[in-house]
């Protein structure tokens, strides 16, 4: 027999405190995000064409130009969790067509750390404009892609700086920050970061673009549903792309808030010359072909001149070899190769584990290096 809606609804409110209130709310949560989803999809499809005539202004046939070969700089960090401390792990890869060029690895023991997450998330970013940097200084042609946004990698690195200057204000700094410290020196001392900013070969591409101020400006109703990268997608033709605005479309009175970091020599002039940087940086979307999304692309000024944006919409094109996989190839490889770093730092610390059990009392090490919880289960 065939239950109405209504007799629907009276059912799962029966079971909504029972044994089956989760599979019941799983279900009335489906429903529920189709049905955003389905209204979402037909705003998208009804206002193509008025959103379209709204941003015909900034739509543009994408020039030609030369390909290049394309180095990608992407990172990682991983944690495993122990009773008395934490192994920790920081990498970062260049690769460049499909070689692996480059690589840069840290492993540590660290004692239990409020927001090691973020603390981890600052020094990744920190290691992978190192290492951009040194690709920079040792090669004079090709294009570099940055995995992520340049505004995220300040957000990452701005976190690590201010917890970096509130543990060094006593001038008694926790001395789990000594194997980082040459890393954060180094990273100021040789400008890296203002080289990368500076730099007419770098652009970053950000795979999970989160940005929306077209839409509010455009599209409210659909604020908070989709990004910008959504509807330009929605919008452009392939082969299209959007004329460039600048990444920091508000005024930002010091973008890097740990200028007061008394512990990096001339942090303030390094703060000064950085925010020059990004205030020199653009964005644009680019669609390449029809069976594929919009792509945001950020780059410095220098790139977005016609000529030499051609060859970066070129050599970006060119790098989408897979159908399936939305980056270009040597992208997907450095963000493959570094996803690998979980894996081996899990074994570093059953290894070292396995090492001092030789040593020392089995309830010992398990009370210093075991896990911090209860393992779970296996499926």
């Amino acid at each position: 027999m065939e239950l109405t809606q209504r007799e629907l609804a009276m059912r799962r409110s029966d079971v909504a405190y029972g044994t089956a209130a989760l599979p019941a709310a799983v279900l009335d949560a489906i429903g529920a995000c189709a049905e955003a989803c389905r209204a979402t999809l037909r705003s998208l499809e009804g206002e193509r064409e008025r959103l379209r005539a709204v941003l015909d202004r900034r739509i543009r046939p994408a020039p030609d130009g030369p390909a290049r070969r394309l180095c990608a700089v992407d990172g990682a960090h991983a944690t495993v969790p122990a009773a008395g401390a934490s192994f920790a792990a920081i990498a970062a890869a260049a690769v460049e067509e499909a070689t692996l060029t480059d690589q840069d690895v840290l492993v540590h023991l660290l004692p239990p750390v409020e927001e090691l997450e973020s603390v981890l998330g600052g020094l990744r970013s920190v290691l992978e404009l190192r290492l951009l940097a040194r690709r920079i200084r040792a090669t004079t042609s090709g294009l570099f892609v940055l995995d992520g946004s340049f505004y995220s990698l300040l957000l990452e690195i701005n976190r690590l700086l201010v917890r970096y200057a509130q543990d060094h204000r006593a001038g008694r700094p926790p001395v789990w920050w000594d194997p980082f410290r040459p890393l954060i020196e180094g990273f100021f001392q040789d400008e890296d970061w203002r080289l990368v900013l500076e730099c007419r070969r770098v652009v970053a591409h950000p795979k999970s673009a989160t940005a929306a101020d077209d839409v509010l400006e455009l599209a409210p109703h659909l604020s908070g549903t989709v990004t910008d990268r959504t509807l330009w997608t929605s919008v452009l033709n392939p082969g299209e792309y959007s004329l460039p605005v600048h990444l920091i479309r508000r005024d930002r009175p010091h973008l890097l808030t740990g200028y007061r970091n008394a512990a990096i020599a001339d942090f303030r002039e390094r703060r000064a010359t950085i925010e020059q940087g990004y205030g020199q940086l653009y964005v644009l979307y680019y669609r390449p072909d029809g069976s594929g999304p919009a792509y945001r692309l950020e780059l410095p000024a220098a790139l977005i001149a016609r000529e030499p944006l051609g060859a970066v919409l070129a050599t970006f094109r060119g790098a989408l070899r897979v159908s399936s996989i939305q980056e270009p190839l040597p992208q997907f490889l450095a963000d493959a190769i570094c996803r690998q770093l979980g894996h081996a730092l899990a074994a570093t610390a059953e290894g070292a584990r396995t090492t001092l059990q030789g040593e020392f009392e089995l309830g010992l090490v398990q009370r210093y290096l075991g896990p911090y919880r209860t393992p779970r289960a296996s499926p």
